[in-house]
């Protein structure tokens, strides 16, 4: 993947809002952002976070991201698609990653269903 684009998240936050939440918003921005074709083309993908963003929820994450992470895998999602934050305070950016992070997390417990309690209990 040698070619490099970007997408720009600031139109799906909603007026006045600091945050992308539900699930119902992501799974719009998705089908605006046309991530279906976007995840099978061979280009590397920037989502920009915009300034004054406080908070990613995990039902957006989820909502916008979830068919890429299933239709790729993590490791070959996370080579596709970078975040990059506009904030240039460290504690917003900080949190936001921690955000991302859930939403993964979120997104790889749907995916395999019988990961952490369920595995522990079948080790017994």
């Amino acid at each position: 993947m040698n070619k490099k684009d970007k997408i720009y998240l600031l139109k799906y936050r909603g007026d006045g809002s600091r945050s992308f939440t539900g699930r119902k918003e992501g799974k719009s921005a998705r089908e605006d952002s046309t991530l279906d074709s976007k995840d099978k083309d061979n280009v590397e993908y920037e989502i920009i976070i915009p300034m004054h963003t406080i908070a990613f929820n995990p039902s957006f994450f989820l909502g916008y991201l979830f068919k890429s992470i299933e239709f790729l895998g993590l490791d070959k999602f996370d080579e596709k698609y970078k975040f990059i934050f506009e904030d240039d305070n460290q504690e917003v950016v900080k949190q936001l990653k921690v955000d991302i992070e859930e939403g993964k997390r979120h997104a790889k417990n749907q995916i395999t269903p019988h990961s952490g309690l369920m595995k522990f209990i079948r080790q017994r």
